[in-house]
């Protein structure tokens, strides 16, 4: 009986289970379009066409979990990966 509880609840918890996610091109550009969307209106102009999907992720993932920072704040810290990619001075 323990092994056919076993076998079920691994069969039930394998989809649970993530896959390894796939960046392609065009989720690449549909989360740029969404971070262009929620980003600070003081930080929309920047060039984020130039940014790789890296840097995209990670300026989602602020924005994401903003918490209690301020909007100037997170102009800020969205400026720091475009200069750290060298976009910007």
């Amino acid at each position: 009986m323990r092994p056919l509880i076993l076998i079920l609840s691994l069969a039930l918890a394998l989809p649970l289970v993530p896959g390894a996610a796939q960046a392609t091109n065009h989720s690449c550009n549909q989360l740029r379009q969404t971070v262009l969307n929620r980003a600070p209106a003081s930080s929309r102009t920047l060039p984020y066409g130039a940014l790789p999907c890296s840097a995209i992720s990670e300026i989602h993932l602020l924005i994401a979990r903003r918490g209690n920072m301020s909007m100037g704040r997170l102009a800020d810290r969205i400026e720091a990966v475009f200069r750290r990619e060298g976009l910007i001075r």
